[in-house]
């Protein structure tokens, strides 16, 4: 997928190119609770943030979180990701963290029959790759595929690795185990996935093992990011072993990332209205005194009225363009104005939400300062 980082790569560059990975762990996922002794009925709690999701509590020998006070379902010392039951996933570029202690890793979804899809996976950094498979290469990674052994090499290689379907329904992307002694990993990191081509995905889900003692450790070493919802900031965190990487001294003076938080001011059946509301630490403020920023529209392919994905920049004067001119402060939301601690923007859209969300379209933020830095917020509607 391709986001408004554009303005950090060329002034002519016709649309964005810089990666922004969503994570699974932050939409709010249904995660099945142990049942009754004797029982086959599940129930479900709803959390969100992998801090919640996978707080290591409970008995030794399998990861439960939840605050639930049993064994994860499925058991036997797994550790059940969330399930997007019914879900379809917009974006194309998403990220799953796999914690300390992993002793092996199981990650599928389902991809529509008859359709081909092809994905571009990476562990410990995005993929570099963007451009769709040719034919040649989605055939040889077709008949090469090693799904049973992926985690494995994921982990080791730290390369790129394709995963391809075609036509069948569930897809695999991971499988397998660290290593045949029960080994697990000694940190914690992020696995990206890109889908360079295919139909949006349905019911994600997968499975960890993991060595418990290892993954508490490594759970309590994390650096949490600061939204309501914490997830692992993007780097490697500490493991839970010896080996392991311990984290930085400086871990809690980290600069503090500028955060953007969204609300919906417009009445029911008018036109989207957003606030979105940018806070910044002092020192930023300081150091660039005017900014500007974009407010975009992404339209994913459709089929129908949007053949490709689409892009279109709400201007300051109220219009929409869908081209990026030589000078690119001249599709800014807002050019050059005064810094501040907490800056809001006020788009409105044009088109009502149950308008937008027929076409499945998001609201994209990222904001230039006075350096030349352009930073990506990604999606900010909806959440």
């Amino acid at each position: 997928m391709r986001y408004l980082a554009v303005f950090l790569l060329a002034a002519v560059a016709p649309l964005a190119q810089a990666a922004n990975f969503v994570s699974l762990h932050q939409s709010a996922l249904r995660i099945a609770l142990p049942p009754a002794a004797g029982s086959y009925h599940y129930k479900f709690d709803t959390k969100v943030g992998f801090k919640q999701q996978y707080a290591p509590q409970g008995a030794t020998g399998c990861v439960i979180g939840y605050a639930t006070g049993g064994c994860a379902f499925p058991g036997g010392g797994s550790l059940a990701l969330p399930e997007f039951t019914g879900y379809q996933l917009q974006y194309k570029e998403f990220k799953i963290f796999i914690p300390a202690g992993t002793r092996s890793f199981m990650f599928s979804g389902y991809a529509p029959q008859r359709t081909q899809s092809a994905f571009v996976l990476r562990y410990g950094s995005a993929p570099v790759r963007e451009a769709a498979l040719s034919g040649a290469e989605y055939q040889k990674a077709q008949t090469g595929e090693r799904i049973d052994s992926a985690f494995q090499r994921l982990v080791n290689e730290r390369s790129e690795q394709l995963v391809v379907h075609d036509g069948g329904g569930t897809l695999r992307f991971v499988g397998g185990q660290l290593d045949a002694n029960r080994g697990s990993t000694g940190e914690g990191n992020w696995l990206y996935v890109r889908q360079l081509s295919g139909a949006p995905l349905y019911d994600v889900q997968g499975a960890m093992d993991v060595d418990m003692a290892r993954y508490a450790a490594g759970y309590a070493k994390i650096v949490w990011t600061t939204s309501n919802y914490p997830d692992p900031v993007d780097a490697p965190s500490a493991g839970g072993g010896t080996g392991t990487v311990n984290p930085p001294d400086n871990a809690t003076t980290l600069p503090v990332p500028a955060t953007v938080a969204t609300s919906v001011v417009s009445a029911a059946g008018q036109p989207l209205r957003l606030d979105i509301s940018l806070a910044q630490a002092a020192a930023d403020v300081a150091a660039n005194p005017k900014i500007s920023a974009w407010v975009a529209a992404f339209v994913p392919a459709n089929g129908l009225s949007f053949p490709a994905d689409a892009w279109f920049f709400r201007l300051a004067n109220g219009g929409w363009s869908s081209q990026v001119p030589a000078d690119v402060e001249g599709i800014a939301f807002a050019s050059g104005v005064a810094n501040a601690a907490s800056l809001k923007f006020t788009p409105s859209l044009d088109f009502t939400e149950a308008e937008l969300r027929a076409f499945n379209v998001q609201v994209h933020f990222g904001y230039k300062t006075g350096t030349g830095s352009f930073v990506s917020k990604g999606k900010v509607w909806p959440q």
